[in-house]
């Protein structure tokens, strides 16, 4: 027994004439008797009782129209299911993510389009830090990873591809009430002497570096008072007016009563913002989800 023979019998069964069914089917209707005669005789039992003009299903032949139904039903979902793996449009993808994808104004829109244009691939986002994200991507522990180009090396790039898919302007916070919230524009030279919140070099070596560099090509020496590993914290010590402080954001979306951020006019940092994959991976889903966060 194949399957042609069940999708033979399914549409004798629901059209109850061989002429009809024969011509649905494309094949010749003796080739189609024929066909039914040997499926009835392989299974030992009278599917159909013959009528002067047509046919018409037996208890046996009603019960099992009912099992083909289901079988050809299950088949066909799984031939669908295939083609969607293949195609990308069904599985999962783990995605790691920080404060960067929840900061920037395109990337949460984004994510939430990929979902609802792909309902059956599983979106799972998992939060950890730049870092951790570079070393799951290489431990296959997650698929894709959202970071600052700040934080990959050349030895992460031998295995790892990437696109840039964002770019990200630093932008100065200040504390409520300090002199430099009532300046229309701010340049580097009007930070001398200022006390500041300064990012950690180990976990941000690039970040460090080109910051460091811009002060001194402008001859201006930040005074730190303390160094902080992530924007959010920092934040929280400038509100508290220990200082003042650069956040890696392109909008100013975490101001607030006690924080305002300023553009520095002649600062000249920007970071882009970068997609990471393996190499090796091949996933249909993947594509699809690196052609939806693509940049516009």
């Amino acid at each position: 027994m194949e399957l042609r023979h069940l999708r033979y019998f399914r549409t004798v069964g629901r059209e109850e004439h061989f002429g009809r069914a024969a011509k649905i089917l494309n094949i010749a209707q003796p080739a189609l008797t024929r066909q039914i005669r040997h499926l009835e005789e392989e299974l030992g039992v009278q599917l159909f009782e013959r009528l002067p003009r047509g046919v018409r299903l037996s208890s046996a032949g009603r019960a099992f129209l009912s099992e083909t139904e289901s079988i050809l039903a299950q088949v066909e979902r799984a031939i669908e299911n295939t083609r969607s793996h293949a195609s990308g449009h069904y599985g999962s993808l783990r995605v790691g993510f920080s404060e960067i994808a929840s900061a920037h104004h395109d990337i949460p829109s984004k994510l939430l389009d990929f979902r609802l244009s792909e309902p059956n691939v599983t979106l799972d986002l998992l939060p950890m830090g730049s870092r951790n994200q570079i070393e799951a991507l290489k431990d296959a522990r997650i698929d894709a990873a959202i970071v600052y180009d700040t934080h990959t090396t050349d030895a992460d790039l031998e295995v790892l591809d990437y696109s840039d898919i964002a770019v990200s302007d630093i932008s100065l916070a200040l504390y409520q009430g300090h002199r430099l919230t009532k300046s229309k524009k701010i340049w580097m030279k009007d930070l001398d002497g200022e006390r500041f919140l300064w990012p950690i070099r180990s976990a941000m070596p690039r970040y460090y570096d080109v910051l460091t560099q811009a002060f001194s090509v402008h001859g201006v020496t930040p005074e730190i008072v303390q160094e902080t590993a992530t924007n959010s914290i920092l934040l929280s010590l400038v509100a508290a007016g220990m200082g003042l402080g650069f956040v890696e954001y392109s909008e100013n979306r975490y101001q607030s009563g006690n924080i305002i951020l300023r553009k520095v006019e002649d600062l000249g940092i920007s970071f882009n913002i970068r997609m990471l994959w393996r190499k090796s991976d091949d996933s249909s889903a993947l594509d699809l989800f690196l052609n939806a966060m693509a940049p516009d």
